[in-house]
C-alpha cells in the first residue's frame, strides 16, 4: 500500500514554499499603496451648467407646448414627411426660444436637441425623442 501523501493532489513538493511571490512587494504589509492626489473640488462649472440647463428645460417646455398645438404639429409633420428640413427648421425657430434647436426625424419619431446659445465650451444639452408614427 502507498503512503497517504501519495494520494493527496497536488503534492506539497509541486509548489515552492511560502512566500509564493517573493519577487513582488507585499502591499498592505509594511508597503502601503501610494495615495492618489485629486485636484481640489470646484463646483463653479457645475453651477453654470445647472443654470444653463434650467433655461434649456424652460425652452423645452415651450417647444412641447407649441408642438401640442395640432395645427403646428401638422405643419411640422407634413414638412418632415416631404423631406423639407429647411421648413422644419424654420418652424422650430418660429417657436421663439433663444436656444438652438436641432431636429432629426424618421417616419416614426422626431428628435429635438436643444443646446444653449452660449459661446465657448458647451456645458449641456437637452435631447427629446418624441414618437409620432408606427
Amino acid at each position: 500500500m502507498l503512503p497517504h501523501s501519495y494520494y493527496i493532489w497536488p503534492r506539497q513538493a509541486d509548489y515552492p514554499p511560502w512566500p509564493y511571490a517573493a519577487g513582488y512587494p507585499a502591499y498592505g504589509y509594511g508597503n502601503p499603496v501610494p495615495e492618489r492626489k485629486y485636484p481640489t473640488v470646484n463646483t463653479s462649472t457645475l453651477s453654470q451648467s445647472i443654470l444653463a440647463f434650467r433655461k434649456l428645460m424652460a425652452d423645452g417646455s415651450q417647444v412641447l407646448a407649441r408642438l401640442a398645438d395640432k395645427s403646428f404639429a401638422h405643419q411640422v409633420m407634413s414638412a418632415a414627411q416631404a423631406g423639407n428640413k429647411l421648413e422644419v427648421d424654420r418652424l422650430m425657430k418660429s417657436i421663439g426660444v433663444s436656444s438652438i434647436i436641432t431636429t432629426r426625424y424618421t417616419p416614426s419619431s422626431i428628435i429635438l436637441e436643444i443646446d444653449p446659445d452660449i459661446e465657448g465650451t458647451p456645458c449641456c444639452n437637452l435631447t427629446m425623442a418624441l414618437k409620432w408614427g408606427q
